[in-house]
């Protein structure tokens, strides 16, 4: 991508990081043997696995600046809000989709809540506050609802009626009460109604580097970089008083994780919007281009290879087939079935990358 373009070549790059990310934790074959840093935290902690949802949404949240420049263009406020509540709609669609496949043929419980649908309910409250509210408004909103977020879990704390353990904090009461039997688990749901105000703060935080690249594609890096490693000392000195948590999405896993994203994405800034264009950034181009499809398209996939291949419930699942016979005799028999686990997980990625690229090639943008 050229600095020249409409697009910013390190957003869509770091966007396809993500991706990349998405997919290979989710991917790994056999959820038995899986290297820890592929393994989303048990509850309290931050594995490389617990960034890629949070990362994704700080580039949601940079890419509005750019998006909403352009659309002011062309079209008025009601039409621009339409065109979000519509991809809202389409968002949250595409998510309760992915949650019948996996309860089908027993939609009774369907879980409701999902990665898809937080994304959409964050973007439709991110993208009229980015449309709206100036950048310095913006700013104070992110701290207010991370603040707000931490108070109400304090709060619950003191009453003596919560704690931050799984089945007995707040935020899990809450989707009990609004989502009872639609949840993930019988005790909560890691995508709940209460943390996706703080995610909503992580967008936040995200439009906020998209309007200072907005305003100089060529800004410095070590300037980005320096927010960005400001923000991961502030999450991690929070998290001795509020615990790094995806699950509650805490607010010091969201300036934690927020301040990684800005550092990773200080360096694609360095490389891609100075007239620098590595070559093996660019499947993560691709795949930045298509992001959300290629996403949904990868879980409709992972869903199928995980269904029994006779149909019968309990039986081997294909993605089991190709982990055990044709992965297992390839890998070395040195190498652990977590080896195995890695290299399905690269292979779906690269798959995927291909696909990309070939929608990047005939110039396909399927937009969600």
């Amino acid at each position: 991508m050229s600095t020249g373009s409409r697009r910013l070549g390190s957003l869509d790059a770091f966007r396809g990081l993500t991706i990349a990310g998405m997919i290979l934790v989710d991917n790994p074959g056999n959820w038995t043997s899986v290297f820890p840093p592929l393994v989303h935290a048990e509850w309290n902690g931050c594995s490389l696995a617990d960034l890629v949802f949070p990362w994704f949404l700080v580039i949601l949240g940079a890419a509005m600046p750019f998006a909403f420049e352009r659309r002011r263009q062309t079209a008025d406020a009601p039409v621009i809000h339409r065109r979000i509540l519509r991809r809202t709609a389409a968002l949250i669609g595409l998510g309760l989709f992915l949650n019948a496949m996996a309860a089908w043929p027993t939609l009774s419980t369907l879980r409701i809540p999902g990665v898809l649908q937080r994304i959409g309910l964050v973007y439709f409250a991110s993208a009229l506050i980015c449309l709206h509210v100036s950048p310095r408004r913006r700013g104070l909103l992110a701290g207010c609802l991370l603040l707000g977020h931490w108070a109400v879990l304090a709060v619950s704390m003191w009453s003596g009626r919560f704690d931050l353990t799984p089945a007995h904090n707040v935020s899990a009461a809450v989707d009990r009460a609004m989502l009872n039997g639609h949840l993930l688990t019988a005790a909560g749901d890691p995508e709940g109604l209460l943390g996706t105000v703080s995610a909503t703060a992580t967008a936040l935080i995200g439009t906020l580097v998209g309007d200072w690249l907005r305003q100089d594609r060529k800004a410095p890096a070590a300037r980005l970089a320096a927010v960005g490693l400001g923000l991961t000392a502030t999450g991690y000195a929070w998290s001795w008083w509020l615990p790094l948590n995806k699950a509650l999405w805490t607010g010091s896993y969201v300036l934690f994780a927020a301040g990684l994203a800005i550092l990773t994405l200080a360096l694609f800034h360095k490389m891609l919007d100075h007239d620098v264009e590595p070559k093996w950034t660019r499947p993560f181009l691709w795949l930045g281009v298509n992001p959300l499809a290629i996403y949904f398209a990868s879980e409709v996939v992972r869903q199928l290879l995980d269904r029994p291949l006779d149909g019968v419930a309990g039986g081997t699942t294909t993605a089991s087939w190709v982990f055990w016979s044709v992965l297992r005799p390839v890998v070395p028999s040195a190498l652990d079935e977590q080896w195995v686990a890695l290299a399905y997980g690269a292979i779906a990625v690269t798959v995927w990358i291909l696909v990309a690229g070939q929608l990047h090639r005939h110039r396909i943008r399927l937009q969600v």
